[in-house]
């Protein structure tokens, strides 16, 4: 059987009237659908309708192919967000990588308040969770008295597989000393001190 659609329009009530025809034999369906799906295709309008029509001359299987429909819709929503998730994960996991390295690089501190946006941007520790090599995570330190903005973050880094159990950061200085951890804080910038010798040179 080949159908088309010979008419359709939005009613009110955000339904969508479909009307389809076939010529030989003749057959005529005029439905109308839930939702505005004037913009579909006539193949998923015509699916539609002969999908309704199914129902009502057949509920049980109607039922069936709707329970079908819905499974298979599930499936490829549980794909498609698990593909999300693993985007998410991989932008995540580039941006951790881009804070440890700056954040390690001790012989050019950032600025405090780049600091600060940077171990915000780092997911705090989840009990429970174990972290593997390499990966990072922050704790705030709530003794810490601001100075130039830097916040009251911690980062953590792990050298070894580390099931975080709620340590505060005084019991993780252990690991950090066998380490298992490392702790980064943000320090103030040496000063240079400005030498008072004159700087002479032989005269020739």
């Amino acid at each position: 059987m080949t159908f088309k659609v010979i008419n359709k329009y939005l009613q009110e009530n955000n339904r969508t009237f479909v009307a389809i025809r076939q010529d030989a034999p003749y057959t005529a369906f005029d439905r109308v659908l839930i939702g505005n799906l004037v913009n579909e295709s006539d193949e998923e309008l015509i699916k539609a309708v002969i999908g309704q029509v199914t129902t009502e001359f057949n509920p049980a299987d109607g039922v069936k192919k709707l329970q079908e429909d819905l499974r298979t819709q599930a499936e490829s929503y549980e794909e498609k967000l698990a593909e999300k998730d693993a985007k998410i994960a991989e932008v995540k996991a580039v941006a951790d990588w881009a804070v440890l390295a700056r954040v390690t690089d001790v012989d050019n501190p950032l600025d405090p308040t780049v600091f600060k946006r940077g171990l915000e941007l780092v997911d705090p520790a989840k009990t429970g969770k174990t972290y593997q090599s390499q990966e990072i995570f922050t704790l705030e330190d709530v003794n810490h008295v601001e100075k130039f903005q830097e916040g009251k973050r911690v980062m953590i880094q792990v050298n070894e597989p580390f099931t975080y159990q709620g340590e505060t950061l005084e019991q993780l200085a252990t690991l950090e000393q066998n380490g298992k951890l490392g702790i980064w804080k943000w320090t103030e910038p040496k000063q240079e001190k400005p030498s008072n010798e004159l700087d002479t040179q032989p005269i020739q």
